[in-house]
């Protein structure tokens, strides 16, 4: 059995053009649409991709793309190790359930930028599923996809505000004084409910932010470390090479689309 490797994942919203009228890429790609339509063609294969359907491209074929409508979808470049007999991949259009993508998408959309090796599991499984038919016919995701239940209502506070309030300074003394918690124990409790300390999971949630942000606008680096809650560019662009081994515009670079 091959192994599915998601080299990229991107969500991109209510893209207007394409600034690569065609594109080869030495993986498989996928668009995943959710929204809007566009005109393809895939090698020999052409037509309008109207939402909710999937684009499959082949690597070294070429792709050729132009938005008719705004267009909501979720980019994937893959990576497939082995024989791929059982997920049947062909290139062109293939149509998908409205139902099939309510179950599946949702939860996709909540992974997007998420590195943990949990993250990774779901969004494979859910390819996968996308995937395993050439019909694409329904099939209702396990059960334990769903995200892992946080118990604590504070901890799903303190999630909230952090989600909410990334680009502020924050410190884990800030939390700690606005939810009354030893700053000690309130890391310690985090840890345990979400499998990250606050600060790690603050940073997670900046670092997804600049990733969209790279991907979906011209602004330099300086304004999105201003957007995102970094200090400065220089932290911006240090933490993004440790976390992701690639320098921001790099990453800008390689997701031309």
């Amino acid at each position: 059995m091959e192994t599915l490797k998601i080299i990229d994942h991107i969500w991109w919203e209510k893209k207007e053009e394409f600034l690569l009228a065609e594109d080869q890429d030495s993986f498989w790609v996928i668009y995943l649409l959710i929204e809007g339509d566009c005109q393809f063609r895939i090698g020999d294969t052409s037509g309008i991709a109207s939402s909710p359907s999937i684009l499959i491209c082949p690597p070294n074929i070429v792709f050729e793309r132009k938005v008719l409508t705004p267009l909501s979808f979720h980019f994937f470049r893959l990576d497939l190790i082995g024989p791929h007999s059982y997920l049947h991949l062909q290139s062109g259009l293939h149509e998908i359930t409205k139902e099939r993508l309510v179950l599946n998408e949702d939860i996709l959309r909540q992974y997007v930028y998420d590195l943990s090796a949990y993250s990774f599991f779901i969004r494979t499984h859910l390819v996968q599923d996308f995937l395993l038919f050439n019909s694409f016919s329904y099939r209702k995701p396990i059960q334990s996809l769903t995200q892992p239940m946080i118990h604590n209502p504070r901890v799903l506070e303190i999630l909230y505000y952090l989600d909410t309030h990334y680009q502020e300074d924050l410190s884990i003394a800030d939390l700690s004084k606005k939810y009354s918690f030893n700053a000690s124990y309130l890391s310690r409790l985090f840890k345990k409910e979400t499998g990250y300390t606050p600060k790690e999971y603050l940073l997670n949630v900046r670092l997804k932010n600049v990733q969209q942000l790279l991907v979906s606008t011209n602004l330099p680096i300086e304004e999105i470390a201003e957007l995102t809650g970094f200090k400065h560019g220089y932290y911006l662009s240090k933490y993004f090479k440790k976390i992701f081994g690639i320098s921001p515009n790099n990453f800008r670079n390689k997701h031309v689309l």
